[in-house]
């Protein structure tokens, strides 16, 4: 998942490679595009701390790669987010990043409460994600959202998340694990997606 920044469709080609999509960057990359169903199936939980060593393992996977996103691919001070069934992984963990933040990660996240109560009142935005880079989705999202979750050190916390943009990123996370994608929230009749 990726904010909505002005530059967000310009993905540098690796070096030595022809311009291509910015799918097909993504695809190179290592993240699972649209069409495999891992991308639609629920992840399944861990069980912690028993599947510890697990989580550690792909937590490594999805900071790798979420490195190589970065290294092409400028994200102009938004949001990336990335969830384990994108890398492959059919399980319940997702990371985000924010410039100059640390690196949030969601182990077993389940959205608490989500604000304003009314969807009227949601915010409009269009959402890229990275498994399928080259279009974007309007839709609406809550402007805030509580969310539970697991630490990498088997805690259980709560984190709010109250800014807009940040909010919405979030949740398109935690909707990946649960199979569902930005474009399964587009209202009928509205136009579903656009070129990045």
């Amino acid at each position: 998942m990726t904010s909505d920044v002005a530059n967000e469709s310009k993905t540098v080609p690796e070096r030595g490679l022809r311009a291509r999509r910015a799918s097909e960057v993504m695809a190179a990359l290592g993240i699972v595009q649209l069409g495999d169903p891992i991308l639609t199936a629920a992840a399944r939980p861990f069980v912690l701390p028993q599947e510890r060593d697990e989580a550690l393992r792909i937590l490594d996977r999805l900071s790798a790669i979420a490195d190589r996103v970065e290294r092409v691919h400028n994200f102009a001070g938004g949001v990336m987010g990335l969830a384990a069934p994108q890398i492959g992984e059919p399980r319940s963990i997702a990371i985000f990043r924010e410039g100059g933040s640390p690196q949030l990660v969601l182990i077993n996240p389940q959205v608490i409460e989500v604000g304003p109560v009314g969807r009227q009142d949601w915010e409009e935005r269009t959402e890229g994600c990275l498994s399928f880079f080259d279009f974007r989705c309007a839709l609406r999202r809550p402007r805030t959202a509580v969310i539970s979750y697991h630490t990498p050190a088997g805690d259980e916390a709560i984190v709010t998340v109250d800014r807009g943009r940040l909010a919405g990123d979030v949740l398109h996370e935690v909707d990946h694990l649960g199979g569902v994608l930005c474009v399964d929230h587009v209202e009928p009749g509205a136009p579903s997606v656009s070129r990045a």
